[in-house]
């Protein structure tokens, strides 16, 4: 499946949203870490890569003591962060989590004055400028969800510039609903992002969410109808669907016999089959690196799961 997009030590900006977790426990004390769906992909990318990559994160955080303590959390990670912006006399977002019997979350945001939203502002052209500038740019539903209709506009324009010089968009269609007006609103701006992109990781109950799409097989040849060069379709607990002009494949998920928190499954096998093609792995082979780390991450809480319990990758596993 599809030969290797790799390169030598690739740049890759990812822009988002990131915002301070509380995860609720039984006894109903709450526990702190911080999440975000690009961002969890960028930890998770930066853990893969080590040195070999330059992982870049893009967004605009407060100067509160929050804000300061998650972009050094990130830089401990080896994420870089020159394309943060820091907006004066503001405060990051925040999240909490519950989950239930079956590692199920819900989600509860304050996040209506966090500055993420003001990231394609013009006055925060020489943040854009650079991080357009880069081989991939990774964006999701929630990258776009979170900006007005001005700023996805400009995302869409810079975009579109970007790829005229070469560079390559990755899209991940995270759908939050509460962050769009209607779903139509949402629909008619997945299409315009869906249209630009390069490589898609679509999640097959997002997709029917927005679309309406009945199987992972129809939302699968929905975005072949794009253009996408490069689809993957994740189903969850079933079959990740591949395909690419040089064939089609389904690549099972590593069964987990107990889930304890589904929080960034999705994010984290992201960062896996972007590790695998960027390495210069197949779509099959990268797939399944990203189903090792997505079943690892969702037997620990939270999004980001501690460093000593990444799994140990061994690259003749996957090919």
């Amino acid at each position: 499946m599809a030969p290797s997009m790799a390169k030598k030590s690739p740049v890759i900006t990812l822009i988002g949203e990131c915002m301070v977790e509380l995860r609720e426990e039984a006894d109903g004390r709450l526990s702190r870490g911080f999440g975000g769906d690009v961002l969890n992909t960028a930890v998770y990318l930066s853990r893969l890569f080590g040195p070999d990559a330059f992982v870049r994160f893009a967004t605009i955080m407060g100067d509160d003591p929050y804000s300061n303590g998650l972009i050094d959390a990130w830089k401990r990670e080896g994420v870089d962060c020159a394309l943060v912006g820091r907006k004066k006399n503001s405060r990051s977002g925040l999240y909490i989590i519950q989950t239930d019997e079956s590692g199920e979350r819900s989600f509860h945001y304050w996040r209506s004055v966090a500055p993420a939203r003001e990231f394609m502002n013009l006055n925060w052209q020489f943040l854009q400028d650079k991080a357009f500038d880069s081989e991939w740019i990774y964006l999701s539903g929630i990258s776009i969800a979170i900006l007005r209709d001005d700023g996805r506009d400009r995302m869409l324009g810079a975009l579109k510039d970007a790829k005229g010089k070469g560079k390559k968009v990755i899209f991940d269609g995270n759908y939050r609903p509460i962050l769009w007006d209607n779903k139509t609103t949402a629909k008619n701006w997945y299409e315009q992002f869906w249209t630009l992109s390069d490589v898609a990781l679509a999640g097959a109950e997002d997709e029917s969410h927005v679309f309406g799409d009945k199987t992972a097989e129809e939302t699968l040849n929905r975005l072949l109808g794009y253009g996408i060069s490069e689809v993957v379709v994740k189903q969850g607990a079933g079959p990740v669907l591949l395909s690419s002009p040089q064939g089609q494949a389904n690549i099972p998920i590593k069964d987990v016999s107990e889930i304890i928190d589904t929080t960034a499954a999705g994010d984290s096998f992201n960062a896996g089959y972007l590790y695998g093609r960027l390495t210069g792995l197949n779509m099959s082979s990268s797939a399944k690196i990203g189903a090792t780390i997505s079943a690892t991450v969702i037997q620990y809480p939270g999004a980001i799961i501690p460093r000593e319990n990444m799994p140990d990758l061994e690259a003749s596993e996957f090919t």
